[in-house]
């Protein structure tokens, strides 16, 4: 096995046991919504919308850069 893939099978390793460990369902209460949900959902979702934030604010830098440089 190569480097990458021993890297690989330990974050899965991580994330399964993260998502053993918070499989407790919270109520997320935000305006007038009240929502239920795993733990672990919330703590992804909320991961993930960073990152998306992070990737788009990557690509509008990258695209201002371009015109700079027409």
């Amino acid at each position: 096995m190569n480097f990458k893939t021993i890297i690989a099978i330990i974050l899965i390793l991580l994330i399964v046991t993260f998502t053993i460990q918070n499989t407790e369902v919270v109520t997320i209460k935000f305006l007038a919504f009240d929502i239920s949900m795993s733990r672990v959902l919330v703590i992804l979702g909320c991961f993930l919308l960073g990152l998306l934030s992070g990737v788009l604010l990557s690509y509008r830098r990258n695209i201002k850069k371009g015109k700079d440089q027409v």
